[in-house]
């Protein structure tokens, strides 16, 4: 088990209280699996970030890995290892 700094920007700095934290995850986590241990220390305005009503990643959604989006590597099941910073940016929309 090791610890991963997890970075909170915009609307989810209220859902969540915090702009970083430090969560505890197994070797060879995925991002999938760190996102529900979020959803269960956050809650459903958490996961409605997240996901779409279809239980897709919402794409108005960017989560990266040192800085790099986890869609061009490999989507929820990007493996999360030891001194990884991982960072979730939803966008915001106007008009």
């Amino acid at each position: 088990m090791f610890d991963v700094k997890i970075v909170f920007l915009s609307t989810l700095v209220d859902i969540t209280g915090k702009s970083e934290i430090l969560i505890s995850v197994e070797e060879y986590y995925n991002i999938q699996q760190l996102i529900e241990i979020l959803i269960s220390k956050f809650g459903i305005n958490f996961k409605q970030i997240m996901f779409n009503s279809s239980g897709n990643l919402n794409r108005y959604l960017i989560i990266s890995i040192n800085g790099k989006d986890i869609r061009s590597i490999d989507n929820l099941g990007t493996i999360i290892h030891q001194g990884d910073e991982i960072t979730f940016l939803p966008a915001i929309a106007g008009g």
